[in-house]
């Protein structure tokens, strides 16, 4: 019976959970860099096919060296701990994050700016992760990260939240 009540909640988790699944765990958070501009706005709720999860959402772009176009990458978020690490997918969109002539100068495509992550509550473990993103370049699988300026999910066990 305590093997039940230990490992049956996660098997449940993964059996049943169709998105909002993390991509990866506990991998290594990749080298920092100053090229990324980033800023995770909010945290809201959304239904798809009857699951209830957490939609994390904001703005991000990376500056591209000489070659590199912002379609060179891949983002992901990333949710910190000194225990965990998770690992999001995004889906990029439109997004106007006020002056525009400061993003698009730096080479930010407004058509992408935007990202936002599904993430299914019952796929992470309580405690305090520090929200960052991950830019993946597709060629070369080389990636960089930021988590400036600092915001937090709080997962409790009945509850997701967003902090500033």
């Amino acid at each position: 019976m305590l093997i039940y009540f230990v490992f049956a909640p996660n098997l449940i988790t993964l059996a049943f959970t169709k998105v909002g699944k993390p991509l990866q765990q506990d991998s290594m958070i990749p080298a920092g860099s100053n090229r990324i501009k980033f800023l995770a706005e909010d945290l809201g709720t959304y239904i798809q096919g009857g699951e209830k999860l957490f939609s994390l959402y904001g703005w991000a772009f990376i500056v591209p060296e000489k070659g590199e176009t912002a379609n060179s990458f891949v983002r992901e978020i990333a949710l910190v701990s000194d225990e965990r690490k998770y690992f999001f997918a995004v889906k990029s969109g439109y997004r106007n994050p006020g002056s525009q002539s400061l993003f698009t100068d730096q080479g930010a495509d407004l058509d992408i700016l935007g990202f936002n992550a599904l993430i299914a509550e019952d796929t992470i473990k309580p405690g305090k992760y520090r929200i960052g993103i991950v830019f993946r370049n597709i060629a070369t699988g080389a990636a960089l990260y930021s988590d400036k300026p600092a915001h937090y999910l709080i997962k409790t066990p009945n509850t997701l939240k967003f902090e500033k």
